[in-house]
C-alpha cells in the first residue's frame, strides 16, 4: 500500500511544499528513519535530523516552510501522524468464526459476526455482543455480558457476572472480577470476607496486559467510560473510577476509593482505601495517598504522603537543605564552644 504526498496531505488536511507526486509506503519514527519513508518532526532539531536522512518527506507544523525535502504542513502534526499510522497499518481483517475447540455453555447468546478463537470457554448464561472478538485461551464466566465491538486478547479471565461495555479492549493475561483482598481477624485467624459483587467496565475502556480488577464485596467495582489503564495495574474491590481516567503502570488503588472524571494516576501511584478523589486531580509518579483522604478538584499532588504540588516542592526543598543546615549548625556550635572557652579563660585571667 502506498500513497502520494498529495493523497496523504488530503487525508490529514495538510499542504504539500515540494513534489507532491512522491509515493510513500511506510512511516518512520525520528530515531529509526528508514529510506523512502515519511517521518514526523516536532522540532527544528528533528527537522534537521530528517533532512540529513534518507527520508522521502517530513510531516511538520505550519511554522516550518523551508526544507531540502518535501514537507507536509499540518496544524497538529502529532495528531496527523497518529491518523496516518492507522491508515498505513490497518488491523488484520478478522473473519467471523467459532473455532471448533471453543466451549460454549448452555444458554449463551452470541451476537452477530462474532469471532470466538481456539480454546475459548464461555460459561452458561453469558451474552456476547455483536462483532466481538475473543482471541485464544480466554475464560468467560457465568452470566457475563460483553457489549458490541469489544475485543478480548489471549489468556484473559473474566469472572462470573461481570459487565463489559461496548468498544472495550482488554489485553493479554488480565483478570477481571477475581475476589478482593478482604479478610477479618477472628479467633486468631484471618477469615475471608465473601465477595459477591461484580465488576462493571463501561464503554470505550482499554485495559493493558497483566492488570487485575477485583470484584466488589457487594455491589460493583466500576471503571468509568473512556478510562485507559496501563499494564500491571491493581484496582481493588468496590473501587469506583469516573470517566476518562488514566492509570499508568504499577498503580495500585485500594478498596472503596472513588475518583471523579479526568483523573490522572501517573506511574507507581499508591492510593490507600476509602480515598475520595475529585475531578481533574493529577497524582504524580510514585505519589502515596494515605487512607480516608479527600483530594480536591483540579489539584496536582506529589510525594508520600501526597501533598498539593507547591507544598510538596517546599517539603522536598526543605529536606534537601537538611545536610547543609546540619553542617551550619555544627559550625555554629563549634564557634559557641570556642567563645565559651575564650570567655572562661578571660574570667580566670582576671
Amino acid at each position: 500500500m502506498s500513497y502520494s504526498l498529495s493523497d496523504i496531505a488530503n487525508k490529514v488536511h495538510g499542504i504539500v511544499i515540494g513534489d507532491d507526486s512522491i509515493r510513500i509506503s511506510f512511516l518512520s519514527p525520528i530515531d529509526e528513519i528508514a529510506p523512502g519513508s515519511l517521518v514526523f518532526a516536532d522540532s527544528i532539531e528533528n527537522v534537521k535530523k530528517a533532512e540529513a536522512s534518507q527520508a522521502a518527506a517530513i510531516l511538520v507544523n505550519q511554522q516550518v516552510s523551508i526544507s531540502s525535502k518535501p514537507l507536509i504542513q499540518v496544524k497538529h502534526p502529532f495528531n496527523a501522524f497518529i491518523a496516518l499510522i492507522q491508515e498505513f497499518n490497518p488491523p488484520p481483517k478478522i473473519i467471523p468464526n467459532i473455532h471448533p475447540t471453543a466451549v460454549i455453555g448452555e444458554g449463551v447468546q452470541l451476537g452477530n459476526e462474532v469471532f470466538i478463537g481456539p480454546y475459548v470457554v464461555i460459561e452458561a448464561g453469558s451474552i456476547i455482543g455483536n462483532h466481538c472478538v475473543l482471541k485464544s485461551h480466554i475464560h468467560v464466566g457465568h452470566e457475563v455480558i460483553l457489549g458490541d465491538h469489544t475485543t478480548i486478547h489471549p489468556q484473559v479471565t473474566i469472572y462470573d457476572k461481570c459487565r463489559i461495555g461496548s468498544r472495550v479492549t482488554i489485553h493479554a493475561s488480565t483478570v477481571i472480577g477475581s475476589d478482593g483482598f478482604g479478610y477479618t481477624f477472628i479467633d486468631g485467624k484471618h477469615q475471608k470476607v465473601p465477595h459477591v459483587g461484580h465488576v462493571v467496565i463501561e464503554d470505550d475502556v482499554e485495559i493493558g496486559a497483566n492488570t487485575a480488577i477485583d470484584r466488589a464485596t457487594i455491589g460493583s467495582t466500576v471503571i468509568g467510560e473512556g478510562t485507559k489503564i496501563d499494564n500491571l495495574v491493581q484496582v481493588a474491590h468496590s473501587v469506583k473510577l469516573g470517566k476518562h481516567n488514566i492509570l499508568c503502570g504499577f498503580t495500585g488503588i485500594a478498596g472503596s476509593t472513588t475518583s471523579g472524571n479526568n483523573v490522572i494516576f501517573a506511574a507507581n501511584v499508591g492510593v490507600s482505601d476509602h480515598v475520595r478523589i475529585d475531578n481533574g486531580v493529577v497524582l504524580g509518579a510514585r505519589t502515596g495517598v494515605p487512607p480516608n483522604k479527600h483530594l480536591k478538584e483540579g489539584n496536582i499532588y506529589l510525594g508520600n504522603p501526597a501533598r498539593p504540588k507547591d507544598l510538596a516542592i517546599q517539603h522536598e526543598l526543605g529536606v534537601n537543605r537538611i545536610p547543609l543546615m546540619r553542617k551550619n549548625i555544627k559550625a555554629l556550635s563549634e564557634q559557641v564552644d570556642l567563645l565559651k572557652k575564650q570567655l572562661l579563660a578571660k574570667e580566670e585571667a582576671e
